[in-house]
């Protein structure tokens, strides 16, 4: 009996058994798992992605409109990230004027700030240098296009000036005796300025005539290098009729025709020749 009540009895639990989830470092058997571990460690991970976080909102800009981010401080350390630079272009032409690269990279860079001026300038220089280089010729020619295009602005309105410039007259009516002994009498304030607004428009108009002509012969440059392309052909003629060439027009818009006898574009390449010989038949005639 009593060996059966000693076996039931429940065992003595000793100081040391208490402390056996201890280590010999002093720590805690609870402490040593994973994810309790985990669990301590991850403040100071949150506290980290915090910085970040708050760092990247400075850094990048986030939320500010006054602050260009990173992405603007590593343009500028790029040189801006912007277009091709007209100040480095430019020393190379000055330090090799036959250097066609330097000359092809200026065109370019003032194309990029809406230079348009300058950049015919250097596209001509490109293309004297390079005379044979469709692309070079083909940029110059839209350059040439876009100057057109304003100086034919520029032409209307001081041809309007004109008109509202004419010359008035001030006298008494011609019924009257006064009237018919003195005639008819120009304004001389209105003379001058009738006269200002002409000599404006004849400056605007020859500046205009000047790059028509220009740009015909730039695609006249593109179509003999390309001879076989339709495209040449139809931009040639309407440069040359728009610059008044006539002939060269006619005999454009006939190559073009040949070349591309089912484009699109054939009805009016021959509506096109047949007003341009009209015309031609009308001047001779007269």
């Amino acid at each position: 009996m009593a060996r059966a009540a000693a076996k039931r009895r429940p065992p003595v639990r000793h100081e040391q058994s208490r402390r056996r989830h201890k280590d010999s470092g002093g720590q805690r058997y609870e402490d040593t798992l994973f994810f309790n571990r985990i669990r301590k460690q991850a403040k100071w991970v949150f506290i980290f992605l915090a910085v970040v976080f708050a760092g990247g909102f400075v850094l990048f800009g986030v939320g500010s409109s006054n602050v260009s981010g990173l992405s603007d401080i590593f343009s500028g350390i790029r040189g801006g990230g912007g277009g091709p630079s007209v100040s480095k272009a430019l020393k190379q032409t000055e330090k090799n004027p036959k250097n066609a690269q330097a000359w092809h990279d200026l065109a370019t860079a003032y194309d990029s700030k809406g230079d348009l001026d300058n950049a015919v300038g250097a596209w001509q220089t490109y293309t004297q240098l390079r005379p044979r280089d469709v692309d070079g010729l083909t940029q110059l020619a839209t350059d040439y296009a876009q100057q057109l295009a304003v100086q034919t602005q520029e032409a209307q309105a001081a041809l309007a000036a004109v008109q509202s410039a004419q010359g008035t007259t001030f006298a008494p009516p011609s019924s009257t005796p006064l009237g018919r002994a003195l005639g008819s009498i120009e304004d001389p304030v209105a003379t001058a300025a009738s006269s200002s607004a002409q000599q404006q428009y004849q400056q605007a108009f020859d500046a205009r005539q000047a790059t028509a002509t220009t740009l015909a012969d730039v695609y006249s440059k593109i179509a003999k290098l390309q001879p076989a392309e339709p495209s040449a052909q139809l931009q040639l003629a309407q440069a040359a009729q728009d610059a008044g060439e006539t002939s060269t027009a006619i005999a454009a818009y006939k190559k073009f025709v040949e070349l591309a006898p089912f484009d699109n574009q054939v009805p009016y390449a021959k509506q096109q020749i047949k007003a341009l010989q009209a015309q031609v038949s009308g001047s001779s005639q007269g």
